[in-house]
């Protein structure tokens, strides 16, 4: 939760959908792409968020387990995976070096 800016204000990826829609006047040509971006990144960073907070209960909720907190984990992983190349679509696209 904490990677993707949902933990605090001070995170640095802290309402980063807002932040890159303010950036969309300098997208250029690749404005579709952009906004395209934007969408993957704010769904797949949503989703890695309640996955992250779904496997902090998996054990406790009935027919839970480990392997239910190891699937909810993977999930997030996957969607933070997606929100990363999303991002770096974005970058690439303002030509924005890490």
């Amino acid at each position: 939760m904490e990677y993707l800016g949902f933990k605090s204000t001070n995170d640095p990826l802290f309402q980063a959908d807002k932040t890159m829609m303010r950036l969309k006047d300098k997208a250029g040509d690749s404005e579709v792409e952009f906004y395209e971006a934007i969408d993957v990144f704010a769904q797949n960073a949503e989703e890695a968020n309640s996955m992250a907070f779904v496997s902090s209960w998996g054990e406790a909720n009935p027919g839970g387990g480990k392997d239910r907190v190891k699937l909810f984990i993977e999930r997030a992983k996957n969607n933070v995976i997606k929100s990363r190349d999303a991002l770096k679509t974005v970058m690439d696209i303002l030509d924005l070096k890490p």
